[in-house]
């Protein structure tokens, strides 16, 4: 394979990586909003009650530490990771590092081999990013599913009481 050929590959890899980041973060904000809002119900159905029995207060521990759980795993999997190497001409910590003159002479003399190079740095840095991301959202996923019995029969508890 030509390397203008490997150049082209790892592009479209990267946009391939950075698509499925940015599905991992609508994945987040979709995980937050349910999690939130479950809590929010809960919170709302328990403060209405004079007196809850004490298995609907265990279940609402119990679901409320799933969602909680769940909701700091979602934090984890959303904090940025911006290590970078220090030359690089692909990646917006390296390039924001410099000023716009050393930037701009390293994309002049920047061989196509030191680009594939960067590519191929970047794609596997990105590619590692999106791993931790969905790791930690499975296991926000895991929490929430953990939490939805025990956060139904709370409420359908609370709203009969």
């Amino acid at each position: 394979m030509e390397i203008r050929d490997r150049i082209k590959l790892m592009e479209i890899s990267m946009e391939r990586l950075l698509k499925t980041n940015a599905a991992a973060d609508t994945k987040v904000a979709t995980l937050v909003g349910m999690n939130t809002t479950m809590l929010a119900v809960l919170a709302a159905l328990v403060t209405r009650q004079n007196s809850v029995s004490t298995w609907v207060v265990g279940l609402a521990i119990l679901a409320a530490l799933g969602l909680l759980l769940g909701l700091f795993f979602l934090s984890l999997s959303s904090l940025p990771r911006t290590s970078h190497p220090a030359r690089s001409i692909v990646f917006f910590g390296a390039i924001s590092a410099v000023d716009t003159n050393t930037f701009a002479e390293r994309v002049k003399t920047t061989s196509d081999d030191e680009y594939l190079d960067d590519l191929i740095d970047q794609c596997h840095r990105t590619a590692s990013i999106a791993t931790q991301k969905f790791q930690w959202i499975r296991r926000a996923q895991m929490a929430w599913y953990g939490s939805i019995i025990p956060w139904l029969f709370t409420v359908y508890a609370l709203y009969q009481g």
